[in-house]
């Protein structure tokens, strides 16, 4: 082997090494980048909960907007409301 040839295959060597050095253990190595993905994968599925939650409340007010009935549901089962004149009963368990 000429002595070009074995400074450049050296050089070609070195080359390799920094790169897959750089995949593996640099400021943007594959391991950060599946530790991030991993992390909005996460925040995603938090986002997609409290996305459930709101459109949930979203409904109920909405019902609470436009139906009359189930206003009156929630202000007998939740706050013991009743009509004038009628007789409640409470069932003790």
């Amino acid at each position: 082997m000429s002595k070009n040839l074995l400074i450049f295959s050296l050089a070609l060597l070195v080359a390799i090494i920094v790169v897959i050095s750089h995949l593996f253990f640099g400021k943007n190595s594959l391991r950060q980048q599946h530790r991030l993905q991993k992390e909005i994968a996460a925040e995603q599925h938090q986002i997609d909960s409290l996305q459930q939650i709101i459109d949930e409340g979203n409904i109920v007010i909405k019902r609470l907007q436009t139906d009359s009935l189930y206003i009156e549901k929630q202000l007998r089962t939740k706050y013991g409301m009743s009509r004038k004149g009628e007789k409640v009963f409470q069932f003790v368990k």
